[in-house]
């Protein structure tokens, strides 16, 4: 158990270490530092937006797979929401 949160602070503390050394490298070279823009409501968006995407490629899908399926009857046939 010990062994494994040792092993997790060790890599963490490598990682801040080399985005340390990226954003010095930055200042040396006179690029702009610049921090992301964190906005949760723009993220929860476009989170709805990307689901509501899934949802819609699903539901054609499922309208194609009807019309491959089509034999004349309603055999074969699933609902579309």
């Amino acid at each position: 158990m010990y062994f494994l949160i040792i092993l997790a602070v060790g890599a963490l503390n490598i990682m801040c270490f080399l985005i340390g050394v990226k954003t010095a490298q930055k200042v040396i070279n006179g690029e702009e530092v610049k921090l992301p823009e964190l906005n949760p409501l723009k993220a929860y968006r476009e989170a709805q937006d990307r689901k509501e995407a899934e949802r819609e490629a699903e539901r054609l899908a499922t309208i194609l797979e009807n019309v491959d399926n089509y034999d004349g009857t309603g055999a074969n046939q699933k609902d579309v929401n």
